[in-house]
């Protein structure tokens, strides 16, 4: 049986397989819509940006924020994988999907934070990347907050 630390990927995964694997890992860890823990899921979130998964290319990218009135949401802390699908030439990107760890905080609670999105690209590899998250300040904010409700998705942009 796989653990948290370890989860053996046996077959050329798509995007939207990995959500399925990233549900399991997250389970794994204890994560899960009762649970809703984001120090957890964080940790779950970097060894699955690790996972091969057939794309062109893939990137990931923090956020966090109050207020979507139109979905309800008064808040976001987003943990996203975007992965760049490509036709069978092998040309311009044709779309793109997304897999996100989502914690939504219910009206009428705020997080009381400016919106930050924070981008992989802009650094030379994930560890940076996810070092430069954790030093932001929001995200400790994000990481303390209690009441989210947990979402995990896949979907096409």
């Amino acid at each position: 049986m796989p653990n948290a630390e370890y989860v053996e990927i046996t077959q050329h995964m798509t995007p939207e397989d990995s959500e399925s694997l990233l549900r399991e890992m997250l389970r794994i860890a204890g994560v899960d819509e009762a649970h809703p823990d984001p120090t957890a899921a964080w940790e779950v979130f970097k060894r699955y940006a690790a996972v091969p998964v057939e794309c062109a290319r893939d990137f990931l990218f923090f956020q966090i924020g109050d207020s979507q009135p139109d979905r309800d949401i008064a808040g976001y802390f987003d943990f996203v994988r975007e992965f760049e699908m490509r036709g069978p030439s092998g040309d311009d990107p044709v779309w793109f999907e997304q897999v996100h760890i989502e914690f939504n905080v219910p009206i009428p609670l705020k997080l009381n934070v400016d919106a930050v999105t924070h981008y992989s690209t802009d650094f030379s590899d994930y560890r940076e990347f996810f070092q430069s998250v954790e030093g932001l300040p929001v995200f400790r904010t994000g990481l303390s907050f209690k009441g989210f409700v947990l979402s995990v998705y896949h979907t096409g942009v």
